[in-house]
């Protein structure tokens, strides 16, 4: 009789643990980073006292829930992290490379039109070079267009600035992160294997881990307790966390004054240059390294463009008759000035003494070399890399989903698996509360003979 009540006891035990687990995993089915919880029931055997004259024998002792195991596939979440830091490095690289082309403003009041304005302006004043109007049209369109390169390289500088201060952003919030690792590795050391308490530490050190992968790509080596040992994705000298240390490592950011930007990984041992493929501080990285080039090349076309200009002017005869004078100073975008206000400055006759000769000869400057072509070359250039980063976005986020969705078929709830899991809980339940009535009511009957 008292082994029909152990059973009927242990039942209810154990399927009490079941039920509970299957309500955890309904209500936290929405939960991010939650992962299945399930419990393993296990055959409870009681074994009998052993003597020289009879053989030592187990009996059935029941049912135990041995664990709750939270289920976990380690090569799906390997590769949601690569996926995940694949994306996260084209995201960062399109939206700043997208930034950029709003830089390079080459619509009807961008620059390419405003440097335009300027040769069209010289053709304009070559049909009447007498006229204050047309020499105040042509200095008005070298102002606006001086102004112009000002305003995009401020863009672009502006640009720049973004990308640095995201990049400090991410390295802060991934310094955190392998701190908060650290304490979490603490943790599971200490946890009880197969607990409520270690399930619930190994949700937070994978949703830990996903957001480290955002940052940069790693590889990660799960000891035996749950514990991380985080690497940097293809270069296995950089150590980010070790399982085994209580201390984390340091990733430090140094910038330049071009906007781009390197890191080092210090902590354990010397300091190390880290040079991340994937995540976003790899996407930071590449769109720095674009629009600093993006900003050489418009001060070489604000040099050119200066060039031409002085070089044209240089070859004529102002109105008063003295050799052209340079009507722009400085050599890059930001420092590019109008040199005079004086109409007579502008040397539209030729040495040769045609009074409109050299207001002609400007549109000569028009060619391959010249600044206009130098700046279409440079938007298309940048359009083109602004397009193939898009592309590389999208296909990297189809990637990612898909990368997620296999990770969630194996570690995501399911509400009607766990309906039906209920269901069968809650009969074995009944089950074993039915064997303790039954237990009972026959103690009863056999304690009503006696009576």
């Amino acid at each position: 009789m008292t082994d029909l009540l152990q059973i009927g006891r242990s039942g209810v035990v154990a399927y009490r643990t079941a039920l509970a687990t299957v309500g955890e995993n309904v209500s936290n089915a929405e939960t991010e980073g939650y992962s299945r919880r399930k419990v393993v029931l296990n055959e409870s055997a009681v074994s009998s006292s052993s003597t020289y004259l009879y053989r030592s024998s187990a009996v059935f002792g029941g049912v135990e829930a041995g664990s709750v195991q939270r289920v976990f596939d380690n090569y799906r979440s390997a590769y949601a992290r690569f996926a995940n830091s694949e994306a996260a490095r084209a995201d960062a690289k399109a939206a700043w490379l997208d930034t950029a082309e709003a830089a390079l403003d080459d619509s009807d009041v961008g620059l390419g039109v405003k440097m335009a304005g300027v040769f069209t302006s010289a053709e304009a004043m070559s049909a009447d070079v007498s006229s204050d109007t047309n020499r105040l049209t042509m200095l008005t369109a070298l102002g606006n267009a001086v102004n112009q390169f000002t305003t995009t390289s401020t863009a672009l500088r502006s640009a720049a600035d973004g990308v640095s201060t995201a990049a400090q952003n991410s390295v802060t919030k991934l310094n955190d992160d392998l701190r908060t690792l650290v304490q979490i590795n603490s943790a599971l050391r200490r946890a009880g294997d197969g607990s409520t308490g270690q399930a619930l530490l190994q949700d937070q050190r994978d949703k830990l881990l996903q957001s480290i992968s955002n940052a940069v790509g790693i590889d990660v080596k799960l000891e035996d307790d749950g514990r991380a040992t985080v690497k940097l994705l293809g270069d296995s000298t950089v150590t980010l966390v070790d399982a085994s240390s209580t201390n984390p490592g340091y990733v430090g950011l140094v910038q330049a004054n071009s906007g781009r930007f390197s890191l080092v990984a210090s902590g354990f041992g010397a300091e190390v240059p880290m040079v991340p493929q994937s995540g976003s501080l790899a996407g930071l990285a590449d769109a720095a390294n674009v629009i600093a080039s993006r900003r050489q090349s418009l001060d070489a076309v604000a040099s050119r463009f200066a060039q031409v200009i002085n070089d044209w002017n240089s070859a004529g005869v102002d109105r008063n008759g003295d050799p052209g004078a340079a009507l722009l100073t400085g050599t890059t975008a930001d420092t590019l000035e109008v040199a005079t206000t004086d109409l007579s400055k502008i040397a539209a006759a030729s040495t040769s003494g045609v009074a409109n000769g050299n207001a002609l000869a400007l549109k000569d400057y028009r060619n391959s070399s010249g600044p206009e072509a130098q700046w279409a070359q440079l938007v298309s250039a940048h359009a083109q890399s602004t397009s193939a980063a898009k592309s590389e976005q999208s296909a990297t986020a189809t990637q990612r989903d898909g990368a997620l969705q296999q990770l969630d078929d194996v570690t995501g709830v399911d509400l009607d698996v766990e309906a039906a899991q209920l269901l069968r809980f809650q009969q074995a339940y009944n089950g074993s509360a039915r064997i303790i009535q039954i237990a009972r009511e026959t103690l009863q009957e056999i304690l009503g003979l006696f009576s």
